[in-house]
């Protein structure tokens, strides 16, 4: 089977994958139009920006688009493409900014102004061809424990990733969501030695996001940390689940989004600073996305992600500064990060 045959560009679609999941699933929007959201109590496929007051949330309604479920092993996968890999060469300029903003980060949490900041990059990658919907198969063959994913809107673009992170998933009642932080590349799912750095920056986010949950559940649980792992990183995760009355999930994602994993704490004044340090527009990278109903709500952070353009795409990848972050480790993590993304592809 032909994924080519089951989509429309010239119409709004998603195509999408939960973790460990070997369905794929298409929703094809039946018109052009750009619907927008204020709130997530709609029923229907969310992508919400790093920032509302800058970006529309755009919303897939459900009653307005067509949906379909495959298996993914359905489908025939192209082994080939024409990326230039070239693009990939560290970049010296690249490079000696993205120093300089990790080392402005650090200064800023030396001062005590903030305990976390989340410095991201784009990366531009150009190509001579390319087939997004090969590629997101690729993705989905590669990233397991991701939601991987394939987003299109006419008037506002084209984004593809594979997320490792959940922000909240709701089932009746009870909400479910994860502190995720620390990246180490590793091989082969090798044991992973975490340092100090990667502990307490992971702590930081989990102990956030308790407390914003206390503030509309006195039931919550909390897993030990646990090594995951996207491809050749690994993260430590802290699950946490809480029973939340459905009229307040507006409000409690409010107060998630975003979350220290890809903005700092405290969230507003690191996102002030985010603003400050990174000089660009992260539109939608770090927002979040997925699909609320009646019964149940799946969003994911918009980690690992790329927009897509006519002859290039643009990666977007960052990392967490703590106390005692190295600014030539952290460039370097920003490689591995790109490099991963990218093979998945070729």
């Amino acid at each position: 089977m032909l994924l080519h045959d089951l989509v429309d560009f010239a119409r709004p679609f998603v195509l999408y994958k939960k973790p460990v999941s070997g369905q794929l699933h298409i929703w094809q929007q039946q018109n052009n139009r750009l619907y927008t959201a204020s709130d997530i109590h709609q029923n229907g496929f969310f992508m919400h920006p790093f920032d509302k007051t800058a970006h529309p949330v755009v919303f897939f309604p459900a009653e307005k688009s067509n949906q379909q479920t495959f298996l993914i092993r359905e489908f025939t996968l192209n082994t080939t493409t024409s990326i230039k890999l070239d693009s990939l060469t560290i970049d010296e300029v690249a490079q000696q900014e993205h120093i300089k903003k990790v080392q402005s980060a650090l200064e800023i949490i030396s001062c005590n102004k903030v305990k976390k900041i989340v410095i991201s990059r784009r990366q531009k990658v150009s190509f001579e061809s390319f087939d997004s919907l090969n590629a997101v198969l690729k993705l989905m063959q590669t990233y397991e424990n991701s939601m991987v994913y394939l987003w299109h809107h006419p008037q506002v673009g084209t984004w593809m990733g594979a997320t490792p992170e959940l922000l909240l998933r709701r089932q009746n009642n009870t909400v479910k969501t994860m502190a995720l932080a620390g990246t180490l590349p590793v091989t082969d799912n090798q044991p992973v030695n975490w340092q100090s750095k990667e502990i307490n920056e992971q702590q930081i986010v989990t102990d956030e996001i308790v407390s914003v949950l206390k503030k509309y559940s006195e039931q919550i649980n909390i897993s030990k940390p646990t090594t995951i792992y996207q491809g050749h990183l690994a993260h430590i995760k802290t699950d946490i689940e809480a029973d939340i009355e459905p009229a307040a999930l507006s409000n409690l994602i409010n107060d998630l989004h975003p979350t220290p994993a890809v903005c700092g704490l405290p969230v507003v004044s690191a996102k002030k600073y985010i603003k400050a340090i990174e000089q660009y527009d992260r539109t939608y990278y770090t927002g979040f996305l997925g699909i609320n109903t009646f019964n149940q709500t799946d969003f994911y952070v918009n980690l690992r992600s790329m927009s897509l353009f006519k002859d290039f795409l643009q990666l977007y990848i960052g990392g967490g500064i703590v106390a005692g972050s190295s600014p030539d480790k952290e460039w370097r993590e920003t490689i591995i990060k790109s490099q991963i993304l990218i093979s998945a592809l070729v």
